[in-house]
């Protein structure tokens, strides 16, 4: 499955729920992903309205990963969390903000790529 396939399918799958009305959707994620996001953000919407008729807006909110992972933690209300280190949602999980078996809900253990 192709990383962008991978990509849309969790964003897919954290929009689910949406109402009929324009929805704002925040996404707390580390800095190095800021510009990706800025980018794949803009695909997904125009995508999601094609597909569903609805409104979609995604805010990004940028730090480092362990600080993004805090910030959620203490009370940011993100509706996606996109970390760059299994560790940060691992901290979220063990807190109780994101589900304990959140690996196993997505393709690959949530893993959209892999390096050496």
């Amino acid at each position: 499955m192709k990383t962008s396939t991978r990509l849309a399918l969790v964003a897919a799958l954290s929009l689910a729920g949406l109402a009929a009305q324009a929805q704002t959707l925040l996404n707390a994620s580390y800095d190095v992903a800021r510009e990706f996001y800025k980018d794949y953000n803009a695909v997904f919407v125009a995508h999601y309205k094609k597909t569903t008729g609805k409104d979609v807006k995604i805010d990004q909110a940028h730090g480092g990963s362990s600080a993004q992972a805090r910030a959620v933690n203490d009370g940011l209300d993100a509706d996606v969390v996109t970390m760059n280190t299994t560790t940060d949602v691992e901290f979220l999980a063990g807190t109780g903000v994101v589900a304990k078996d959140w690996a196993k809900r997505c393709p690959n253990n949530a893993s959209p790529t892999t390096s050496t």
